[in-house]
């Protein structure tokens, strides 16, 4: 069977199911309001926009897109609060070295953890206080409206 959102393989998503459903109201809630309300290009002010670069797009993607995963994205919140080494992740999360091993290294090639090897074992941080605060506000972010 195809995988689904998240690698869930089989059946739907019902969380997907839920975000396709609020973006045909969305959508239709958008028609009905562009319908009444005309837009005419005179009627804006210009502005001045400098936009970055390709590559500056493209890394931030594949930023994002290493975020894009639960489990590390939960490898990211375990090191919010120190360094670890390998192991002592894969013993937190009851995973195998091998694969706690091998999403830090998805973090590393995205520039998001910095790693350190101290004898035998390799410890991973956050890379810097930009990281740190992405994952900040992004977890206050989705926490906001469901703790209300």
């Amino acid at each position: 069977m195809a995988a689904t959102a998240f690698g869930q393989k089989g059946g739907r998503d019902p969380w997907m199911l839920t975000i396709h459903g609020s973006m045909d109201y969305l959508v239709g809630v958008e028609s009905l309001l562009t319908e009444h309300v005309a837009c005419a290009s005179d009627d804006h002010e210009t502005h001045a926009h400098s936009p970055r670069s390709q590559r500056t797009l493209a890394d931030g993607a594949l930023l994002f897109r290493a975020l894009g995963s639960p489990e590390r994205l939960q490898l990211m919140e375990l090191l919010l609060d120190q360094e670890h080494c390998v192991s002592q992740l894969a013993q937190e999360l009851s995973e195998k070295v091998t694969t706690v091993s091998q999403r830090l290294q998805q973090l590393h090639q995205a520039r998001l953890v910095t790693k350190e090897r101290r004898g035998k074992h390799i410890y991973y941080a956050i890379a810097d206080h930009h990281v740190r605060d992405l994952l900040i506000s992004t977890f206050d972010h989705v926490e906001e409206d469901r703790f209300k």
